[in-house]
C-alpha cells in the first residue's frame, strides 16, 4: 500500500489511559533486572508511551441523516427527466399543480382502502416466478440473463424448472388417464 504514514488507528480515551498504565508497569518490573534485554523493554515501553501520550486527538464527526426532498423538489426533478413540450413558467406549474393534486388524491383513497398498507416507497420488482407464467422461454431465458443477482447455475436451474414445469403441463396424464393408458386398474377402495 501506498503512503502507510498516513494511515491511523483510532482507540478509545480509556484505552490509551490503561495501555500506558500496563507499559508503564512493564517498564518499572524490566528496570529492577540490569541486562540488555531488559534495558531494550524499558526502551520500548518509554517509546510506547511517548507514542500514546502524544498521538493524535480525533472526534468522529456526527453525520447528518440524508435530508428528505420536499414534494416539490422531487416533483421538479422527476418531470426534468420527461420529454415534455415546450411550455412556459406557468402552464408547467399548472401541469405540475396538476399532477401533484392527482398523487395526493390517488395516495388518500388507497390510504382510505387500505389503511395499514404503506405507499411503497421503492419500486416494485416482480418475482421471477410472478413472470415466467406470462413469458415465452425465449423470453425467460433473455430475463434470466438480464438479471445481475443470479449467478451462471441459479440461471440454469431457474430456467430448467420452468421447462420442465411446461413440458409436465403439455405431455402430462391425470392419475387416471395413466392407469388406463398402461392397462392397469385403480387400487381398491379399502
Amino acid at each position: 500500500m501506498k503512503n502507510k504514514k498516513n494511515r491511523y488507528i483510532l482507540i478509545p480515551k480509556d484505552l490509551q489511559k490503561n495501555l500506558i498504565d500496563f507499559l508503564d508497569e512493564v517498564q518499572l518490573e524490566a528496570a529492577k533486572l540490569n541486562t540488555t534485554e531488559n534495558m531494550h523493554i524499558v526502551n520500548f515501553c518509554s517509546y510506547a508511551i511517548e507514542e500514546l501520550i502524544n498521538g493524535f486527538d480525533a472526534k468522529f464527526r456526527e453525520r447528518k441523516p440524508p435530508q428528505k426532498k420536499s414534494r416539490d423538489q422531487f416533483l421538479d426533478e422527476t418531470f426534468m427527466d420527461w420529454n415534455l413540450p415546450e411550455m412556459d413558467d406557468e402552464e408547467y406549474e399548472k401541469f405540475v399543480n396538476q399532477v401533484d393534486g392527482f398523487l395526493r388524491a390517488w395516495e388518500r383513497e388507497y390510504t382510505k382502502d387500505k389503511p395499514n398498507e404503506p405507499i411503497q416507497r421503492k419500486p416494485y420488482k416482480p418475482e421471477v416466478d410472478d413472470v415466467m407464467q406470462y413469458c415465452s422461454l425465449d423470453e425467460i431465458v433473455d430475463f434470466l440473463k438480464d438479471d445481475p443477482e443470479l449467478t451462471d447455475e441459479e440461471r440454469f436451474e431457474l430456467y430448467y424448472d420452468e421447462r420442465e414445469k411446461r413440458r409436465e403441463k403439455k405431455s402430462g396424464m391425470s392419475y387416471e388417464k395413466l392407469l388406463k393408458k398402461s392397462g392397469v386398474l385403480p387400487p381398491d377402495k379399502n
